[in-house]
């Protein structure tokens, strides 16, 4: 992959987790706040804790940070792979926000 494909690949996921925040704050009923600077997303919840997302250029990889755990993932086979557990962003990501948003 090259650093075109990179940000383009990476502005996508961006966009799918923008998409996801505001559907699950809507389906759950719950505030969540997100901001965007440049390739970094930071995602607060009510109960103060923190989702950090952001992109390492030079390793071409996305950077997962939540109140448990870090995750590195690489892009494989049209997915962001953790490059530890096997398990996709989104499935990670999605256990991180409901773990963070309900507690």
């Amino acid at each position: 992959m090259n650093i075109t494909e990179f940000h383009a690949l990476t502005d996508q996921l961006f966009n799918n987790i923008e998409l996801f925040l505001d559907n699950y704050a809507d389906e759950q009923g719950c505030d969540i706040d997100y901001e965007t600077h440049g390739n970094v997303i930071t995602i607060s919840f009510p109960n103060n804790s923190k989702i950090i997302v952001n992109t390492q250029e030079p390793l071409l990889q996305v950077w997962l940070a939540t109140r448990k755990q870090g995750y590195h993932f690489d892009y494989v086979n049209n997915q962001w792979i953790c490059n530890r557990t096997n398990d996709s962003f989104d499935k990670i990501f999605a256990e991180a926000v409901a773990d963070q948003a309900n507690s």
